[in-house]
C-alpha cells in the first residue's frame, strides 16, 4: 500500500501540472502577443535583435576560423554582435524609427511657402487708362508750361502790360507742379507680390560670389511700375518684416468690397469686418453665379445690341481710369523698406483673399490713425 501510494503521488503531480500548462501557456503567449501589438518600442527591439541575430549567423558561417582561437566550451552561449557592426542594421533602424515617429512638417505658413517654391501673393489690375491719363494730363500741363514760358515770359508781345508777366509766371508755376503731380503718379505702384524661398535666394547670390545669411525661410519680392513708360519693372527683394501694410488686406479684394474700396472710411469698415461663415460664402457664391447667368442669358436675347454695351463698357472703364489718375483713389499706400509705394485694392488678385499677405507681411502701427 505504501508503495502504491509512493508511486501514485509523482503520477498525480505530472498529471496536474500537465493540465495546469497548456492554459498557462496559452495566457502567457496572449500577454506576448498584446506586448508585441500595442508596444511600439518592443516590437522594434525584436526586430533589431532577430536582424542582429541573423547577422552574426551569416558572419560566423563565413568567416575562417583561426587554428590558434581557443575552442568554444560546450556551455558557452554565443553573444549577438553590437548593433554597430552590421551597416544594415543601422538603416532598418534608422528606418523603424523615423517610420514611428513620422515625418517632420513645417510648423510655420512660411515654411509652407519655401516648400512650395515661389509663390504668387498678389497681382495688381491694369493700369493702362490710369498711366495713359497720367502721362496725357503731364504731356498738356508741361507743354502749356514751355509755351507761355516762350511767348509771354521770354519775348512779349508789344503794347503788354508790365504785370501781365508777373501773373503768368504763377500760373505756369502752379501748372508745372501740376505735370510733376501727373508724372509722379504713374510710378511706384506695386504689380506683383511674390514669396522666394530663402535657399533660392542663397543659391543666386553664391553664384555671384555674395554670401547671404538667412534666418527667414522665404524672401519677398516686389516688382514696382516705373515712372517713365516701356520700362521694365524694377524688383525689390526684402525680408516679411520690412515690408509693411497699411491695414489687413482680407476681405478687401473680395467682390462685394471693390464698389466701395474708394470711398472715405473704406479701410475702417474693412478692419472691422468680420469673416464670412462658410453659409454666407457659398449664398455669396450662388448669387454670382446666378448673377452671371442672368448677364449671358440678356446678352444672347440682345445680340444687335451687344456692341453698343461693349463699346460702353470699354469707355467707361477709361473714363474711370483717367478719373483717377487725378484723384488716384483706391490705392493703399505700403512701406518697403524705408520708402513708400502705392498698391490698388480696387481689382487685382490675392492669395486666399489677402490672408496669406495678414500671415506673411507686418502691419504698420498707427497707419489708419496718420490717414
Amino acid at each position: 500500500m505504501a508503495s502504491f501510494s509512493r508511486g501514485f503521488g509523482p503520477r498525480l503531480f505530472l498529471l496536474v501540472r500537465q493540465q495546469q500548462s497548456p492554459c498557462e501557456c496559452a495566457a502567457a503567449q496572449a500577454r506576448q502577443l498584446l506586448r508585441a501589438r500595442f508596444s511600439t518600442s518592443r516590437l522594434l527591439q525584436k526586430v533589431i535583435n532577430k536582424t542582429a541575430r541573423s547577422a552574426t549567423r551569416v558572419a560566423s558561417q563565413t568567416k575562417p576560423v583561426s587554428p590558434a582561437a581557443p575552442k568554444a566550451t560546450p556551455h558557452a552561449v554565443p553573444r549577438p554582435a553590437p548593433l554597430k557592426a552590421s551597416p544594415g542594421v543601422g538603416a532598418a533602424t534608422a528606418a523603424a524609427t523615423a517610420a514611428a515617429r513620422g515625418v517632420a512638417r513645417p510648423s510655420s505658413f512660411a515654411e509652407q511657402l519655401a516648400l512650395r517654391g515661389r509663390t504668387l501673393l498678389y497681382e495688381s489690375p491694369s493700369h493702362f487708362w490710369f498711366r495713359a491719363g497720367c502721362f496725357s494730363s503731364a504731356t498738356f500741363c508741361v507743354s502749356y508750361t514751355v509755351y507761355q514760358y516762350w511767348t509771354v515770359i521770354l519775348h512779349p508781345p508789344e503794347g503788354l502790360m508790365w504785370w501781365i508777366p508777373h501773373a503768368f509766371g504763377a500760373i505756369l508755376v502752379f501748372m508745372a507742379g501740376m505735370g510733376a503731380y501727373f508724372v509722379m503718379g504713374a510710378g511706384r505702384i506695386v504689380r506683383s507680390i511674390e514669396a522666394v524661398p530663402a535657399s533660392a535666394v542663397v543659391a543666386a547670390k553664391q553664384l555671384t560670389g555674395k554670401t547671404v545669411t538667412s534666418t527667414s525661410p522665404i524672401y519677398i519680392e516686389v516688382a514696382t511700375r516705373r515712372m517713365a513708360p516701356f520700362v521694365p519693372a524694377k524688383k525689390h527683394l526684402l525680408l516679411p518684416e520690412e515690408v509693411q501694410l497699411p491695414f489687413r488686406m482680407y476681405g478687401v479684394f473680395s467682390p462685394d468690397s471693390q464698389s466701395s474700396a474708394g470711398l472715405p472710411g473704406h479701410n475702417q469698415q474693412q478692419q472691422r469686418r468680420r469673416p464670412m461663415s462658410l453659409a454666407e460664402r457659398v449664398r455669396a457664391e450662388r448669387a454670382a453665379r446666378e448673377a452671371k447667368e442672368a448677364e449671358r442669358k440678356y446678352t444672347m436675347d440682345h445680340l444687335l445690341t451687344a456692341p453698343f454695351r461693349d463699346a460702353r463698357k470699354a469707355f467707361g472703364t477709361a473714363w474711370a481710369g483717367i478719373k483717377r489718375s487725378f484723384s488716384r483713389d483706391g490705392f493703399a499706400k505700403i512701406q518697403l523698406g524705408k520708402q513708400e509705394y502705392k498698391m490698388d485694392v480696387t481689382g487685382g488678385w490675392a492669395l486666399d483673399d489677402g490672408r496669406a499677405m495678414d500671415r506673411l507681411l507686418a502691419i504698420r502701427p498707427n497707419a489708419m490713425r496718420a490717414r
